[in-house]
């Protein structure tokens, strides 16, 4: 077996492998890798598993850390979905983590895939290689041979009440046209996570990249031609799409629901374009409340378990800088 990084795999192997994976997601494409390393501050490395001349193994680590002083406590490497595998080699994906986890042991934190797919089979291999699972939910949106309709119907009352009055009050919904409309969305956003949300947000360059990527979407909800909120997705052709981020304005109008209909953008769209599924991308842990978790089941989809698998490289400054992001957090409010 064969460890390859970055350049040294071969794009023609990767895109091969890539589409008819059943692990599949936007997150393991050359694209994203591609993207992701577009966007200043950002970086992104392949790691691959090759074998007589084939790929067996493959996932695109991203390395993220907050601003500041928070930075040096944040040190971290998040695998979005999980790795390529090829179901037949279990010794790849055992090679894979082990070589990931020496790799990056010095570098990063920690290092965590959160998985979009259900990689319980594998768990013994992460388990022994001194990862742990952690619990988490996840809910996601079947689309493949659906009508819009009958993923309408699946929808709460209450929730399909909304998107109707909201439609009644003239807004509408739809894919942005330019940078401009993504730099309004993105506005929203940002004084959500401000004012609300009290979380890191990326700075506008991610959004404005993504915009522009071939994995990009981005969805707004106007109303009186004012943008008034809309969604960030990642998705690949055939394969899912993935709501990064949603907002609205809040107290706008009593009878206009912006956040609703920027998801509602999003199915639709999923179904024009024969898509698998739509990922909401996290519903917290199973022994924790989460308001959020609520809001996504209300659209009808299949709550999953996939979890998370975690690999913590220095324990002292992973919980010290649990600690320090907290008080951080504190002071800030």
């Amino acid at each position: 077996m064969i460890f390859l990084i970055d350049n040294r795999i071969d794009r023609k192997k990767w895109f091969d492998f890539f589409f008819s994976n059943q692990f599949a997601t936007p997150f393991q494409a050359p694209a994203f890798y591609d993207f992701f390393n577009s966007v200043p501050g950002n970086s992104a490395k392949a790691f691959a598993i090759e074998e007589n001349n084939q790929l067996k193994a493959l996932c695109v680590v991203t390395f993220q850390k907050e601003k500041g002083l928070k930075g040096y406590f944040s040190r971290r490497a998040i695998i979005y979905g999980g790795p390529l595998l090829d179901q037949n080699s279990g010794d790849a994906i055992e090679k894979l983590i082990s070589l990931i986890s020496a790799e990056l042991k010095h570098k990063v934190i920690y290092i965590e895939t959160r998985n979009f797919n259900d990689y319980s089979q594998y768990k013994n291999i992460f388990l022994k290689d001194k990862w742990q699972y952690i619990p988490y939910l996840n809910y996601q949106i079947h689309i493949k041979d659906r009508t819009l309709d009958k993923i309408l119907s699946q929808i709460k009352y209450n929730r399909r009440r909304e998107i109707k009055l909201s439609i009644k009050e003239g807004s509408v919904y739809g894919a942005a046209t330019n940078a401009e409309e993504a730099k309004a969305l993105y506005n929203i956003l940002a004084d959500l996570y401000k004012q609300r949300v009290k979380l890191p947000l990326p700075d506008y360059n991610f959004f404005e990249k993504l915009f522009y990527s071939p994995i990009g979407k981005v969805f707004i909800v106007k109303h009186n031609n004012q943008i008034i909120g809309g969604a960030f997705c990642i998705y690949f052709a055939n394969n899912t799409i993935f709501t990064l981020y949603y907002c609205g304005l809040r107290e706008y109008n009593k009878k206009i629901f912006p956040t609703h209909l920027a998801i509602l953008a999003a199915i639709e769209f999923a179904v024009c374009e024969n898509l698998t599924m739509l990922d909401m991308m996290g519903a917290g842990k199973p022994d924790q409340e989460y308001g959020v978790r609520n809001y996504k089941a209300e659209f009808g989809g299949e709550l999953v378990h996939h979890g998370r698998f975690l690999k913590i490289n220095n324990p002292v400054l992973y919980q010290l800088g649990k600690t320090v992001l907290a008080l951080l957090a504190k002071i800030k409010k």
